[in-house]
């Protein structure tokens, strides 16, 4: 059985709706360069999950949607977008103009999608779903983007139009601003932020003890 499918549907709706609204506007027009951004990736990552989501709830797919797997995989999905939400609010609000802040682009993929998928998570997912060392195990999608923003502006030094960092995708990773001790210990702090709201989430997720009679 799936716990309030009806409104699930309408949830997996509005945030493929949201994704698609603010990844229509930081593409347009023909700026596909915007994919270098963990920004741009995570919300692409919540979009082709909830696409799927969304297909089995119509299928009504409950064995598929109850099972271990299927639980921790959308949970690591969750992590991946709550990153966003949290580097955003942390280090990149601050440096942000209140119009740039307005815009459709960046309230969709930095606050609705975000908000919205840990929500979802929050009211639909089972408890008692998650092994110890699963937050462990979400960090590779993180880690991985850090490799490849590094390599793509170290290594190869492609530049990121409409960027004062280019050639890299964030002033925390701008290695010849930074310099190389500053932007390790920003990419340690982010994974420990990671870590951490991982590991809350499986705390908010515990399987509730029974009480005895």
């Amino acid at each position: 059985m799936i716990k309030n499918k009806k409104e699930q549907i309408l949830e997996s709706i509005i945030i493929i709706i949201s994704g698609i609204l603010g990844l229509y506007f930081h593409i347009k027009p023909n700026k596909w360069y915007v994919f270098t951004y963990y920004t741009v990736l995570s919300n692409c990552l919540v979009l082709i999950f909830f696409s799927y989501h969304l297909y089995l709830l119509y299928k009504d797919k409950a064995e598929i949607i109850n099972s271990k797997t299927y639980t921790r995989l959308k949970a690591g999905v969750t992590a991946t977008i709550l990153l966003t939400f949290f580097t955003y609010v942390i280090l990149l609000l601050p440096r942000q103009s209140r119009v740039d802040f307005f815009k459709v682009k960046n309230i969709t993929l930095h606050l609705i999608v975000p908000i919205l998928t840990i929500a979802n998570w929050k009211k639909y997912d089972i408890r008692g779903m998650y092994r110890a060392f699963e937050p462990l195990r979400w960090t590779v999608l993180p880690i991985l983007y850090l490799i490849y923003a590094l390599i793509r502006g170290l290594v190869f030094n492609i530049p990121i139009p409409e960027n004062e960092d280019s050639p890299f995708p964030y002033f925390f990773l701008n290695v010849y601003e930074m310099g190389i001790p500053k932007v390790v210990m920003y990419c340690i702090l982010l994974l420990l932020i990671f870590i951490t709201l991982s590991y809350l989430m499986c705390l908010l997720k515990k399987e509730k003890k029974q009480k005895s009679e």
